[in-house]
């Protein structure tokens, strides 16, 4: 209970936070853009909108990692169980089955881990995303018939 109203009086946002959005401002992304699997972790040193710092200090993302520990071993525990006890399979298979979700799901739980983590640790500014929303809106936005695409004058 506690826990809950902390979180609401701080702005949490499991949305925010599962489309990997800055805590602060809500509007720039904490990871870079597409993924890489070689680099699944890459972030921006700080929100392209609201200059929010995503790895506050060193060390910080330990905490993630307990994080992603609780989600994944409840998840997955949950899901044997009922797989062995409901639905009478071998412990064998009903392994198998998790092993093979933990592999389909392991870079998501690893990002979303990261995300889960820097929304729980950094508050939410409303000020700030009004802000961001504003500015964005007062930028001129080119539509279709504006848009002319860059010709390379020969030289």
């Amino acid at each position: 209970m506690h826990m809950a109203i902390f979180a609401v009086h701080m702005g949490f946002s499991l949305k925010a936070s599962w489309n990997y959005k800055c805590p602060r401002c809500r509007q720039g992304d904490i990871f870079t853009k597409p993924l890489v699997l070689s680099k699944p972790l890459d972030m921006p040193k700080r929100c392209s909108f609201c200059n929010q710092l995503t790895e506050p200090e060193i060390g910080f993302y330990y905490g993630a990692m307990m994080v992603s520990y609780g989600i994944s071993s409840w998840t997955f525990l949950a899901i044997v169980l009922v797989l062995v006890f409901y639905f009478d399979w071998t412990v064998n298979s009903a392994m198998f089955v998790v092993i093979a979700l933990a592999l389909v799901t392991y870079l998501w739980l690893l990002r979303y881990s990261r995300s889960l983590w820097l929304h729980l640790m950094v508050k939410h500014s409303p000020e700030e995303e009004q802000k961001q929303l504003l500015k964005r809106d007062e930028e001129p936005s080119v539509t279709k018939e504006e848009w002319k695409p860059r010709i390379k004058k020969a030289e």
